[in-house]
């Protein structure tokens, strides 16, 4: 006779547990746990990518001349970091961003601090924080570009 807390599952006993644990996964499988491709998304990283490098080639001349390039820049980072926080199941991409834009970090931000503390930064500084600052977007631009590739499996 077969316990009450199991239950038969392709003719073996499964206990009711286990069969808890398969469903749930089940479950769980089933619901997606982040957010699908936006193509807004992924051309606000990439635009913000190709235009924050650029900027960096100019910090080996002066801040000052170029505040408002700085400042527009911000901007055009603020707006695309809005845009995903306003997405569902986008922690991931949004956290990129948080540690992308903050000023106390090393990479936009703290550059852009620095650059504006400093006045002028050297080229060969400049060259190294534009291979890890285009790391780490490559990172939100393969995060949204992953989705496209998940979403057509």
């Amino acid at each position: 006779m077969v316990e009450p807390s199991r239950s038969q599952l392709a003719g073996k006993v499964v206990p009711l547990p286990n069969l808890i644990a398969i469903a749930a996964c089940f479950v769980l499988a089933a619901c997606s746990l982040i957010a699908p491709y936006d193509r807004a998304a992924y051309e606000h990283a990439t635009n913000a990518k190709v235009d924050t490098l650029a900027l960096m080639n100019k910090a080996t001349g002066s801040y000052d001349e170029h505040e408002k390039e700085v400042e527009a820049l911000v901007r055009q980072l603020d707006k695309a970091y809005e845009y995903d926080r306003g997405r569902q199941l986008n922690q991931i991409t949004v956290a990129q961003w948080d540690i992308l834009r903050d000023p106390n970090r090393d990479l936009v931000g703290g550059f852009l601090k620095m650059w504006k503390a400093k006045g002028t930064l050297s080229a060969t500084f400049i060259a190294e924080k534009k291979k890890q600052v285009g790391d780490a977007f490559d990172q939100i631009v393969q995060l949204e570009s992953g989705k496209r590739a998940k979403a057509k499996d």
